[in-house]
């Protein structure tokens, strides 16, 4: 792994420390664990034998990520039904009553979380509004924004959400965040 200076006839003397199976993991660029075992074991290279240790490498699981970390959010929201986060699952297999589908409603303050189910989803628009007649009626307040992702389902709502004047949030498609 290093250079070392030719053999002459003065006398010489090198340090040695032996290094962690992590730090022979980070030399050889980061294989799997039996790979740095094999290694260290075909090639006689020294090591410290450590008990039961097993570390997570931070750099082989960002490695392994398929996209970057989300920012944290600062929105806070300061009273019920400022923001209702919406979203809609499935198809699944058929279920008890032979629902397909459920639409979940929750809420960013109270984080009370509603969900009706579907045996279709062009029954999404039919349950934001009995949604909205309940919540609105329960607690005395008007839906301020909803966010979604903005997927398909959702185009039909826009337009009802405009004339109603509620705020339309989205956010990227097919992104679980």
């Amino acid at each position: 792994m290093y250079l070392l200076p030719p053999a002459s006839s003065e006398k010489q003397a090198f340090g040695v420390n032996k290094p962690s199976l992590d730090r022979w993991h980070n030399r050889l660029g980061h294989p799997a664990a039996p790979i740095v075992q094999r290694v260290i074991r075909d090639f006689n290279l020294p090591f410290v034998q450590e008990l039961n240790k097993h570390s997570v490498c931070d750099s082989c699981q960002q490695g392994k990520s398929h996209q970057l970390p989300y920012p944290k959010s600062t929105s806070i929201s300061s009273h019920l039904l400022q923001l209702v986060f919406f979203d809609v699952w499935g198809p699944a297999p058929d279920s008890f009553g032979r629902y397909k589908y459920y639409v979940s409603f929750v809420d960013d303050f109270s984080k009370f979380t509603w969900v009706y189910l579907l045996k279709f989803k062009s029954e999404v628009f039919q349950k934001f509004h009995e949604f909205q007649k309940l919540v609105e009626r329960l607690f005395d307040h008007k839906i301020i924004a909803m966010k979604t992702d903005w997927g398909g389902k959702y185009e039909k709502l826009h337009s009802f959400f405009s004339q109603v004047n509620i705020t339309h949030l989205v956010s990227c498609p097919h992104a679980h965040q």
